[in-house]
């Protein structure tokens, strides 16, 4: 603190930003080709939220089937490519990275290999609906699968007692994701529905445990249950603010980009060189 005056500590801030971009990375589970729509609707999402000295980066994993990654042995897998585009994001000089997904694949790994944040947007989101309302609620997909995923997730953020339940749409993923991006007013009607129905639960909160369905979500405006004022969190927009808060915290406030105690303790890059070799990535 500087003792002068309540405005000195603003101009240092707006010094240190005078012409900065901050770059951050949005790794996606799929592949590049293919997903060109859905890209584009995350970025129309994106630039309606992000800062403006804030600059989108996206890199893509190589898994081609969005269905694939509803199972364990294709979803490991591409948790490594993911974690490997983390890793050379930020050597490539970003501020900060994200996984385009809540089933947030790679990222504690990811944390120990870099020096910067890394958010996963569902864990972010778990926790900020823990903040808006005594207890929240999950939407997601209507692959069984994936909802088990979001209700382990659930547990291992530590916030099950918190969670009314899971609800799963009944439109199929091929039709969702596909009409939806076009149209999205049939999902999102179906959204609405699900929500209510966890508000009969005892819900304050409503978390969409769905990258695609939170795009389709707020591409249509659907941020909130209309009559209730119950907010309805679209995982990828929590995610990206989470991370622009996280870079400040780093860059500005001094904090370390994660805790380097325990399980996310730094591992040296010439180990994870080391490590890569041998099984041959």
């Amino acid at each position: 603190m500087c003792g002068r005056s309540p405005s000195c500590h603003n101009q240092t801030a707006a010094r240190f930003n005078k012409g900065k971009l901050v770059k951050l990375s949005v790794v996606h589970i799929n592949s590049q080709r293919g997903s060109e729509p859905y890209t584009a609707l995350v970025n129309e999402v994106f630039n309606s939220v992000k800062r403006s000295d804030t600059e989108i980066e996206h890199r893509w994993a190589k898994l081609k089937r969005a269905t694939d990654t509803v199972f364990g042995y294709p979803y490991l897998l591409n948790a490594v490519d993911v974690i490997h585009n983390i890793a050379e994001a930020g050597q490539a000089g970003a501020d900060g990275c994200m996984v385009a997904c809540t089933g947030d694949p790679g990222v504690i790994e990811a944390r120990t290999l870099v020096d910067v944040p890394v958010v996963g947007p569902w864990e972010a989101s778990l926790h900020m609906a823990a903040m808006y309302g005594y207890r929240f609620g999950v939407i997601t997909v209507e692959d069984p699968a994936w909802a088990e995923t979001c209700h382990s997730l659930v547990v291992k953020s530590g916030l099950i007692d918190k969670c009314v339940g899971v609800q799963r749409i009944s439109i199929p993923s091929g039709e969702a994701f596909t009409e939806g991006f076009a149209n999205p007013d049939k999902v999102i009607a179906e959204l609405d529905i699900q929500a209510r129905a966890l508000v009969d639960k005892g819900a304050s909160a409503i978390c969409i445990g769905s990258a695609g369905l939170s795009t389709i979500a707020s591409a249509g405006g659907f941020h909130r249950l209309s009559g209730l004022d119950v907010p309805v969190f679209d995982s990828l927009v929590v995610g990206l603010k989470t991370l622009e808060t996280r870079v400040d915290l780093t860059q500005r406030g001094g904090l370390p980009p994660t805790s380097r105690s325990g399980f996310t303790t730094r591992f040296a890059d010439e180990d994870a060189a080391r490590v890569r070799k041998l099984f041959g990535l």
